[in-house]
């Protein structure tokens, strides 16, 4: 796998859009306690969760969120390999990460005032929705009934755009909300594709693939994921970012970037129950 050319591979790597530490003992209960979480602001189900301490030689421990129980609480379910990486709940005083792999929040907070009457409204005095990167066709969720809406139209009650007209008619005063929309939060991450010297699983249980450059062998990539297998370590992984790695270097030069092209679910029907549209896995640190 050796070559001259410098030729990089995209992957599509989540965001971390918050860090949580956990404030009590979820380890039994297959929970996140943090009473600092704001969860409702930022955190819908199907959220991973990462647990980078726990069984952090093999990767850490992964979790999807099955439930916001409450704006400090998260119910969860484990993903990953049977063994050390399948969390039962995140210890007390470890520090979670959070990703968004089917949404992009763009604001949540709690509403402060009433609909006119005759019309549907979400309001909030205290932000503008348009600076908040709000947009018509988004989701406005009210937690505290609820009741899922779009986003209709953006105007001016109090402040200069405080006032999202919705679909429906839910939203009262003190509701906790959420505004989203469709597609993960994520971004472009580049690894380098010359000069391989090796591609391997950091162990026979873990989610991280080790990629090794020449000359002197010493630096490596790290590629963090996680991924619905109840197996080991998945080699498909492994195989597939080998085979990324032959194809970037026999593109045609003027294409210096190959986008990682992804993998076929191969889990079983009951995980993929708990899992995303279909995906086997998702990226959460490239380093």
């Amino acid at each position: 796998m050796l070559s001259n050319m410098e030729k990089f591979i995209n992957f599509k790597q989540l965001n971390v859009v918050k860090q949580a530490t956990a404030t009590a003992d979820g380890s039994a209960t297959l929970k996140l306690i943090a009473s600092g979480g704001t969860f409702f602001e930022n955190t819908l189900v199907n959220a991973i969760v990462w647990d980078r301490t726990t069984a952090a030689a093999d990767g850490g421990q992964k979790y999807i969120v099955t439930a916001v129980d409450s704006t400090t609480q998260l119910s969860l379910v484990a993903l990953g390999p049977a063994g050390s990486t399948l969390g039962t709940g995140v210890p007390n005083t470890v520090v979670c990460f959070i990703y968004m792999p089917e949404y992009t929040v763009v604001y949540g907070a709690e509403t402060d005032g009433l609909q006119a009457a005759g019309t549907y409204q979400l309001i909030d005095t205290t932000v503008n929705f348009l600076n908040k990167g709000v947009k018509v066709g988004d989701t406005a969720y009210d937690i505290t009934s609820d009741v899922v809406t779009e986003v209709l139209g953006i105007t001016t009650t109090t402040n200069p755009y405080d006032t999202l007209t919705v679909s429906a008619d839910t939203f009262l005063a003190g509701d906790d909300y959420i505004v989203y929309r469709a597609g993960a939060d994520d971004h472009d991450v580049i690894m380098r594709s010359a000069d391989v010297a090796d591609v391997s699983n950091s162990s026979t249980t873990s989610s991280v693939v080790n990629t090794t450059y020449e000359p002197s062998g010493t630096a490596v990539m790290k590629v963090d994921y996680a991924y619905s297998s109840t197996v080991g370590a998945n080699s498909d992984m492994r195989g597939a970012i080998q085979d990324a790695i032959t194809a970037s270097l026999q593109t045609p030069w003027s294409d210096v970037t190959y986008d990682f092209p992804g993998l076929l679910n191969a889990a079983d029907a009951a995980t993929n129950a708990t899992w995303l549209g279909g995906r086997n896995y998702f990226f959460l640190r490239i380093q």
